[in-house]
């Protein structure tokens, strides 16, 4: 789950304590994402865009429905949404170091739980007729230094996507850290030591979010097999498509972020400033095929096979500040005509079966969105549950 610099604030200020090198860390990460958000609104040095795969993709929509490469490869399906390889977690109750030590000198552990997360076999021929198929007619291979990365598939709505890429590297994956541990937690992170980077947007002024799972079976010692659930920060327009960002820094990350210590604030933001001003952009647009579409209920809630958006302050007539606060959902769940039920979230219950949930998103900014870690068949829908309130769909 992701948190917005607001929440992380509110997290701080309660009973868990947080070591000021951690503090200090979570504060350069906002000054970086600033740089980075202030960095992309200008034309950096040597961006090059790349139509090619959105060309090959519309090219092979038009010639042959679905595409010949989803038809024949409908098992990305099951790496997106299925349960082949994916295991389901219970409830998880642990500790973890809060930064802190104890007056005898140990660490201050604080107990956490993990929320259980279940994931549900799929039918790949009821996916390609419920999203459409993926909108990549082939994969889209691309050398990171001496990493390459393969984006395999991809479907969205205008909500956000889901897609499945390989990164690969002969000695081991460097540039990507992730594993069963992090598949519990927030998922795979990029190592700071490193030359190169990609993230997953859109065309337009929308950034996407991400949670990136590691699929632990299918990888091996020299590739990594993941799946990001994506959400944007507002709906997709018409027109905005999805894209693949790849950035070469001047230099390592590493070497920039050793050295913050010596700098002021104010320094620190103008180094890094410095530091993106220098990278090599490269933008590839993933395709421009249509999104899935987006059933609308009631004006604020939005659902697709994939992905699901509250507008929490109209659906629970929650002030904007409160509906920012994700924390104010609950629960969420999907009840179905033939009497079965998809439980997204369950706070009291420590259910957390979604790919990705992004809060205080949208315009105004009280907008819930989760990707879903399953299909959902739209059709078969009977009420949406959101906390106690159920909207019967029509």
């Amino acid at each position: 789950m992701g948190f917005s610099e607001k929440e992380m604030k509110e997290i701080l200020s309660q009973d868990i304590q947080v070591s000021d090198t951690v503090n200090k860390r979570i504060q350069d990460t906002y000054k970086m994402l600033r740089a980075e958000q202030k960095r992309s609104q200008r034309p950096p040095r040597r961006r090059r865009f790349s139509y090619a795969a959105a060309a090959i993709a519309v090219a092979a929509c038009l010639t042959v429905p679905g595409a010949v490469y989803a038809a024949t490869n409908l098992d990305f399906f099951d790496a997106m949404f299925g349960n082949s390889t994916k295991k389901s977690t219970p409830v998880i109750e642990t500790e973890v170091d809060t930064g802190k030590t104890n007056e005898d000198g140990t660490p201050k552990m604080t107990d956490v739980t993990i929320p259980s997360r279940e994931f549900v076999s799929v039918d790949p021929q009821q996916a390609q007729d419920l999203t459409g198929g993926g909108c990549i007619s082939e994969p889209i291979v691309k050398k990171l230094g001496d990493h390459t990365l393969t984006v395999e598939n991809m479907v969205y709505d205008k909500n956000g996507a889901v897609i499945t890429f390989t990164l690969e590297r002969s000695g081991g994956v460097t540039m990507l850290i992730g594993d069963a541990d992090t598949n519990v937690r927030k998922g795979a992170y990029f190592a700071e030591d490193r030359n190169y980077g990609f993230s997953f947007g859109t065309t337009g002024d929308i950034f996407g979010g991400s949670n990136i799972y590691v699929d632990t079976e299918k990888s091996t010692a020299d590739k990594m097999c993941c799946t990001a659930y994506l959400l944007w920060s507002n709906q997709l327009p018409d027109g905005v498509f999805p894209m693949l960002s790849i950035a070469k820094y001047p230099g390592s990350l590493k070497e920039v972020s050793v050295k913050k210590d010596e700098w002021t604030e104010e320094e620190w933001s103008q180094k890094m400033e410095e530091f993106y001003a220098k990278t090599e952009v490269e933008e590839i647009v993933l395709t421009d095929q249509p999104a899935i579409p987006v059933q609308k209920l009631e004006g604020y809630i939005t659902y697709s096979p994939i992905s699901l958006g509250v507008d929490l302050s109209k659906g629970l007539g929650l002030s904007e500040a409160d509906a920012y606060d994700p924390v104010n959902l609950t629960h969420l769940e999907i009840r179905f005509q033939d009497g079965s039920s998809y439980v997204i979230s369950d706070a009291e219950n420590h259910i957390e079966n979604s790919g990705y949930v992004l809060g205080g998103v949208g315009d105004p900014q009280t907008w819930y969105m989760t990707a879903f870690n399953r299909i959902v068949d739209i059709n078969e829908i009977q009420e949406i549950v959101v906390n106690d309130e159920a909207f019967p769909v029509k």
